[in-house]
Order: C-alpha cells, then sequence, then structure tokens
C-alpha cells in the first residue's frame, strides 16, 4: 500500500509541475480581438520621403522620425480591418566645397563653402486589412498579407546657401508638396507574446517596424 501512496503522490506532483510550465495558446487572432500599436520606418520609399534616422557625422547630418500608430480589429478569425496613421519628418544638411564656373585651368577664384538643407514632410492615413496565418501550434509566429489605401499629403523643400570668402552670401530655395493616393499591397511577420506582438512588414509604403498591444475583449 505504502509504494502505491508514494507512486501516486509522485504522479500528482509531476502533472502540477507539467501544469505549472504548460505553455500557453495564444488567441491574438480571434473574432473580436483587437489592438493597438506604434511602428516606425527605418528606410526611405519611393512613397514618403520621411523615414527614422540618426547619422552624425562631420559636414553630414541626418535626423528624422517617422511614427506610424495603428488600431486593428479582427471581425472573424485570422481577418483583421485597420486603419494606420503616418506621421514623418526627415532633414539632410550637408556642407562642402563648390568650384566656381570659370575659364582656364586651375580656377581663379577660391572656392565656395556651400550648404544644402532637405527638409521632407509626411502625413498620411491608411485604410488596411490583413490576414495572418499561424506558422506554431501556440500561435506564437504568424506571417500576413496587407492591402491598403493610402492617402498621403508630403511636402518637400530646399535651401541652398552659398557663403563667399569676401563675405557675401547668396541662399536659393524650392519647395513642392503633393497628395498622393495609392494602393498598396505587402506581406509581413507576427510574433505573439502574453503583452502583444511585434511585426515587420513590407509594401509600397516602405519598411516598417512596429509593436502591437492586446486589449481586452468588451
Amino acid at each position: 500500500m505504502r509504494p502505491f501512496l508514494t507512486f501516486l503522490f509522485s504522479a500528482l506532483l509531476c502533472s502540477s509541475v507539467f501544469a505549472q510550465t504548460d505553455k500557453p495558446v495564444f488567441q491574438h487572432f480571434s473574432k473580436g480581438s483587437s489592438f493597438w500599436g506604434i511602428g516606425i520606418s527605418p528606410v526611405y520609399s519611393d512613397m514618403l520621403g520621411s523615414y527614422t534616422d540618426i547619422s552624425i557625422r562631420k559636414n553630414n547630418t541626418n535626423l528624422g522620425l517617422l511614427a506610424a500608430p495603428v488600431y486593428g480589429k479582427f471581425i472573424q478569425q485570422n481577418l483583421m480591418l485597420g486603419v494606420m496613421g503616418i506621421a514623418g519628418f526627415h532633414t539632410e544638411q550637408r556642407k562642402y566645397m563648390t568650384y566656381p564656373v570659370t575659364n582656364g585651368i586651375p580656377p581663379f577664384f577660391p572656392n565656395v563653402e556651400t550648404k544644402d538643407v532637405n527638409n521632407s514632410i509626411d502625413l498620411g492615413l491608411v485604410p488596411m486589412a490583413r490576414y495572418y496565418f499561424n506558422l506554431s501550434r501556440r500561435n506564437t509566429f504568424a506571417i500576413f498579407l496587407q492591402a491598403g489605401l493610402p492617402a498621403v499629403y508630403s511636402k518637400y523643400s530646399n535651401t541652398t546657401t552659398y557663403k563667399y570668402v569676401t563675405g557675401g552670401i547668396d541662399r536659393f530655395s524650392y519647395q513642392s508638396s503633393e497628395f498622393t493616393l495609392r494602393g498598396s499591397i505587402g506581406f509581413g511577420l507576427s510574433v505573439q507574446g502574453k503583452m502583444g506582438s511585434f511585426e515587420t512588414h513590407v509594401s509600397n509604403m516602405g519598411w516598417f517596424l512596429g509593436f502591437n498591444k492586446l486589449l481586452q475583449k468588451k
């Protein structure tokens, strides 16, 4: 009898330990789930002139931030409808010496100290849809297809300043703006956890990295 009780106690203890260490199966993509998140874009795209960038070097400085808040709600299993915002600014400043246009070799005038400043601003709204495909039994990894309709206002400006050894300064400025409404198709990877998910996705809008916080069902 005693060996049986010892065996029974050991079995119950093992089952308790395994129950405590049993890993959860995430249900992020079930109908009714929703999330909010924030992303950044670290590279330039043909649609957005701004991107997240910190590069400070002698005579060449680049600073920028593109933030992309997002909200999504699953209307069916694995099918999400949502909206993403776009708010970005980027500036590039370069200093260099310009050789004046002259006749003859070598130049007969001293070089001119030149400074270029390029600024880009992007503001936009992107209605979008995603469909997720789970890659693991615990739903910790998933790939998704994404389609959207970005509406983006972009503004670009350039200022070039020439500073001469005589003390004179010439400054030339140029700016342009445009509104773009363009379809977007892309794909991405999502990694789920208890607090939410990390994701990366790419499309003709560019490459984005983000974190999403899962909201409780009402």
